[in-house]
């Protein structure tokens, strides 16, 4: 869009907002109920400069960069939009973007958008995947109604410019909700959802993709019992999707459906009917609480109102949790069995133990110690393909992470320490088990890690703070010995309009490996350093000036000796 066509947009915009907000000045009532507004605008403008250099490699960046930046933003009586106007010596010059245009108000309980809107039906049908075009959702009283509709995807056309982009067809969506009860307690929802791939966006032979068409359907409901002490919840959706919408359809006679349901959606000879759920049920008490949790996924599934899903599987839950001392220690855990293969089809099945379990003690408000335990259970299992004996690609996995920190708060009369201990144990284990190995394959990674913080601040607005950490690592004939100090202070003066911060750090880094040839060693050292100075001029002028260095240093083996230094300068008004 051209700058002189946006300008009178705007102004013939402006001038309708005039006419309308006059003749309806009058009556107050119905608009007092809604979110709208005459007019509200609102945008930035600014610029920012950098500089970069480097000794010893090449420019990760360029030397010098200028950007200039505007950004304007307005709603008026629902109808959003904005304009961008950028320029960059590092990009492609001058840009000019109508970038964004939608529609939308609240009255009540009543929501009307349009433009790019979205929505999230269920778990399993159209779960938030933008669309363009309209979306109302009524909520009076008990009761919900919602509906969406619109272009889901555009058409994409091959082309060897753009290659890396998967081509498509243009792609219409349409979907509904119903039901009685309030989303936080009790409820019933009956949703649908349709979309289908318009056949004549592309021409006939210019990809090698079919054109697809789906149909869901989704009951879902929660309810609670004993005074919310126990709350169940469940949703199933059945989903009937076609590959091809260019096969045969199935002859009518050949149906044993209803003649009402084909006149919806005729099944083709691609035609597929599966159907993904889940169910939990929670129990809460002042000191126990308990989740059990139900996911099942057919082999097939597919649902055009999501991005990516995956299908074959299912899952276990189990979240148990504890409290005692009036919340001073608490213990929960959330436990998750999953596999896939659910038919038995295939040559592998894949299942897998997840354990997530962590405890808080608060001594008092000054101490307090946490910690938490990860456990990772991963195992394939090869059954003989056809005409084969023996099975291929078995393979185990098992994972631990122990994490212990406890935590001090000392506050004294003008200043506030805060100490921070973390030591962990990280190892995973994988084991290859095919019988076509000689013998089996096993791989070792055992890491401990520890890290130690400080922070003191002061009441005139100085902040000091400090970190030490610690990293060993043994893996499969290689060792990684790593360390690492940080020091920092901060400063806001001024009533606190200028605030300047500086960080200082230094790194070790040993790595030994096992080679044919002998052993080799390497060892690195790296110092940075960083200024910031933050200044608010007004309550809408603000300006940021930074610089960052960093030098690497090789004291044995192979390696690159560099220094990197960079700078910056940010201006920017708001309005």
């Amino acid at each position: 869009m051209s700058s002189k066509k946006t300008i009178s947009a705007l102004c013939l915009l402006c001038l309708m907002i005039l006419q309308v907000s006059s003749a309806l000045a009058q009556n107050r009532s119905f608009w007092d109920d809604t979110d709208l507004v005459p007019f509200r605008a609102g945008g930035s403008i600014g610029l920012s400069l950098s500089g970069y250099a480097a000794d010893g490699i090449e420019n990760r960046r360029p030397p010098g960069v200028f950007q200039s930046f505007a950004n304007f933003n307005f709603s008026s009586f629902g109808l959003n939009s904005g304009l961008n106007l950028n320029y960059s010596t590092d990009d492609s010059g001058f840009r000019q973007n109508m970038n964004n245009l939608s529609y939308n108000v609240n009255w009540r309980w009543l929501t009307v958008r349009a433009g790019d809107v979205q929505t999230r039906l269920s778990d399993y049908s159209l779960n938030s995947t933008p669309i363009r075009g309209g979306y109302v959702r009524a909520a009076p009283g008990n009761f919900l109604f919602e509906v969406i509709g619109g272009r889901s995807r555009r058409a994409v056309r091959p082309s060897l410019d753009n290659a890396f982009r998967e081509p498509s067809y243009e792609q219409w969506a349409f979907g509904g909700k119903m039901g009685i009860g309030k989303s936080g307690g009790d409820y019933f929802h009956l949703s649908t959802f349709y979309a289908q791939d318009n056949v004549a966006s592309l021409e006939d032979g210019q990809l090698e993709i079919k054109p697809k068409e789906n149909l869901s359907l989704t009951p879902d409901f929660r309810v609670g019992l004993f005074d919310g002490m126990l709350n169940l919840e469940s949703q199933v959706t059945v989903s009937v999707f076609t590959r091809d919408l260019n096969s045969s359809k199935i002859s009518r006679d050949d149906l044993e459906i209803p003649g009402f349901i084909t006149g919806i959606y005729h099944p083709f000879v691609s035609t597929r009917v599966n159907y993904a759920g889940n169910a939990r049920a929670d129990f809460r008490t002042d000191l126990f609480d308990l989740g059990l949790g139900y996911e099942r996924i057919q082999p097939g599934f597919i649902s055009l109102g999501m991005e990516n899903i995956r299908n074959d599987q299912e899952k276990l839950l189990i979240s148990p949790a504890v409290r005692f001392f009036r919340n001073r220690l608490a213990i929960q855990s959330n436990i998750t069995l999953g596999r896939d293969n659910l038919l038995g089809t295939r040559l592998q099945t894949q299942s897998n133990t997840s354990v997530a379990s962590s405890f808080r003690v608060l001594f008092s408000n000054a101490i307090s110690l946490s910690g938490a335990y990860n456990l990772l259970l991963n195992n394939v299992e090869s059954e003989p393909a056809e005409g084969q004996q023996i099975a291929v690609g078995g393979q185990s996995q098992v994972s631990h992470n122990i994490m212990i920190q406890p935590n001090f708060i000392i506050t004294g009369e003008e200043t506030t320490h805060n100490i921070s201990v973390s030591g962990g144990y990280i190892s995973m284990e994988n084991n290859l088990d095919g019988d076509l190995q000689p013998e089996s394959m096993s791989f070792l990674s055992e890491s401990y890690v520890g890290t130690v913080s400080y922070a003191i601040t002061f009441p005139v607005g100085l902040t000091l703070n400090s970190s030490a950490n610690y990293l060993t690592n043994d893996s499969g004939g290689s060792s990684i010995n790593n360390a690492g100090v940080n020091i920092g202070t901060s400063y806001a003066l001024l009533n606190r309009n200028l605030t300047l911060s500086l960080q200082i750090g230094h790194n070790r880094n040993k790595v030994e490996r096992d080679q044919m040839a002998g052993q080799t060693l390497n060892r690195l050292q790296q110092y940075s350093g960083g200024l910031n100075a933050a200044y608010r001029l007004t309550d809408k002028d603000t300006f940021n000036v930074t610089l960052r260095t960093r030098n690497n240093r090789v004291i044995d083996g192979a390696g690159n000796e560099f220094t990197e230094l960079e700078g910056s300068f940010r201006y920017q008004r708001t309005f």
